[in-house]
């Protein structure tokens, strides 16, 4: 990690950090690794992630904050994510703080640059060799200034790796398809019936999210019927 982070010293940002760890302050927020922190002073804020719980759960959140740490290593250059400023103790993963609007909520000044831009990012980690995985979930995608994308949260991101790895690179084309069909699913706002030629070739829906869109159909749909069933004794009452 650097020593020094625009004036602040890594031990007594370590310091900072386990105090906030022991007692349960500066939290802003749960990922899947464990909490998330927010350091603040009069001239920066820092973004801290830190595993939670206990032995194997414990455990298996250090291994994904590894590898997001790793992540963040392969994207160095890339424009468009948060900056990484190392893993503290094998432990702290400290990151730039973002200050941007999670995409659910923003107001986006050109909404056709902003997907493009968008578009852009996300080849550009495909470049890089890394697959996010995870742009479903909203909140891991942020506008800066109402028009520049940012992605966050790579706790579930693939490295493809190099050579001969076929289960890796299944996984990473699979992770990769996500992002290429969650880009499609933003940009027309779940309404793919009217995505254009152009854009096609980029939604591809693979087996995964074919059987999960069944399960949540069926699902909805007996919910439905249940609840149609429970109004109806209510009002026979």
């Amino acid at each position: 990690m650097q020593n020094d982070i625009n004036g602040i010293n890594e031990g007594e940002l370590l310091r900072w950090i386990e105090t906030s760890v022991k007692t349960g302050a500066n939290i802003i927020s749960h990922g899947y690794q464990g909490h998330i922190y927010l350091y603040e002073d009069e001239s920066r804020r820092l973004i801290i992630k830190a595993p939670m719980g206990w032995g194997i759960g414990r455990f298996i959140r250090r291994i994904m904050l590894r590898n997001e740490f790793r992540v963040y290593s392969k994207l160095s250059a890339v424009d468009g994510i948060p900056r990484c400023f190392g893993f503290l103790k094998g432990n702290y993963l400290v990151l730039q703080f973002i200050d941007g609007v999670s995409v659910k909520n923003a107001q986006i000044s050109n909404r056709e640059q902003f997907y493009k831009d968008l578009l852009d990012l996300i080849k550009n980690l495909h470049t890089a060799c890394v697959a996010h995985g995870d742009l479903k979930k909203k909140d891991n995608l942020l506008v800066v200034d109402e028009q520049t994308p940012c992605v966050i949260d790579f706790g579930v991101a693939v490295i493809k790796k190099k050579g001969f790895a076929p289960l890796n690179h299944f996984f990473y084309n699979i992770a990769g398809k996500f992002d290429f069909n969650a880009w499609a699913k933003l940009k027309y706002n779940g309404k793919l019936e009217n995505i254009t030629d152009e854009d096609r070739k980029y939604y591809n829906r693979t087996i995964i999210e074919t059987v999960s869109h069944k399960i949540k159909r069926a699902y909805l749909k007996i919910k439905r019927k249940v609840l149609h069933k429970s109004i109806n004794i209510y009002k026979k009452h």
